[in-house]
């Protein structure tokens, strides 16, 4: 009797922010209380200059604090910026084909940020089911104003959030794959690189750069799956190109390079 090859499965994990959207959820916020994108920055710099929250809990942070915004966003402006967020091209059409499975390989994909949950569950709303989303959790008060961080997924959060799902889905450690842009990730791409999974940034930070095993620059959500082809299923060129062919998305460019960062005196 001939075996069948048994399906393997791989833990997908993304991040929200400038990773499967273009627009950052705090300049938004920011934006529809009133405050300048500009402002929104020099504040996060100031919070990171004193490393009192973990890296990407710079907004939760500023919403229950601030002055200028406390009091002032709710979970009515979460939906609100949740609707007018730019996604990157394609995004349904990755999470449907991580969905569907590629050959033999089943993929168990969600999202794990630091941005506020109701704006990540509306945005992402007919793409990922709620429970697939996990992000940072408020309490309000009765006008549904923030009062308070129930629980933040930023920095060593996002790890104890991957590790959570890492038992609920039954999968080796060395089978997870982490998608991710920023300073946000830095200890959950550490952690998961540490177990011998996959890890893959969209950004050019040079310090994303050393720590992730790939980096790929896109404004097209499904470029993630030319590391994953060939890191899962060993694909070559030809193959990844033949597989983006047959899903109806053809590679109209491919640059590939060693990115090397210098500072020379």
């Amino acid at each position: 009797m001939r075996k069948t090859k048994r399906e393997k499965k791989y833990l997908f994990v993304s991040d929200f922010d400038q990773t499967i959207s273009l627009d950052d959820s705090g300049t938004l916020i920011s934006q529809a209380v009133g405050i300048p994108q500009d402002r929104f920055l020099e504040k996060v710099k100031a919070i990171r200059n004193r490393n009192i929250v973990q890296l990407g809990g710079e907004l939760a942070y500023l919403l229950v604090t601030d002055p200028e915004y406390k009091g002032k966003v709710s979970k009515d402006t979460f939906i609100k910026v949740g609707k007018e967020i730019r996604l990157k091209n394609n995004v349904s059409e990755l999470f449907k084909i991580l969905n569907q499975g590629i050959e033999h390989i089943r993929f168990l994909p969600y999202v794990v940020s630091a941005c506020p949950k109701p704006l990540i569950v509306k945005s992402l709303e007919n793409i990922l089911p709620e429970e697939q989303i996990f992000g940072t959790d408020f309490r309000y008060d009765h006008d549904g104003r923030v009062i308070e961080i129930d629980r933040t997924a930023a920095g060593q959060g996002k790890v104890a959030i991957v590790d959570s799902l890492i038992e609920r889905v039954h999968v080796p450690r060395e089978q997870v794959i982490y998608v991710g842009d920023g300073s946000s990730d830095l200890h959950v791409m550490l952690h998961v690189n540490v177990y011998g999974g996959f890890t893959i940034a969209v950004s050019p930070s040079p310090y994303l750069g050393h720590i992730s095993k790939r980096t790929v620059l896109s404004d097209n959500a499904l470029a993630v799956l030319v590391p994953i082809l060939e890191f899962v299923l060993n694909y070559d060129e030809e193959q990844i190109k033949e597989f983006f062919n047959d899903i109806g998305h053809p590679i109209f460019k491919w640059n590939r390079a060693q990115t090397e960062w210098l500072t020379i005196e």
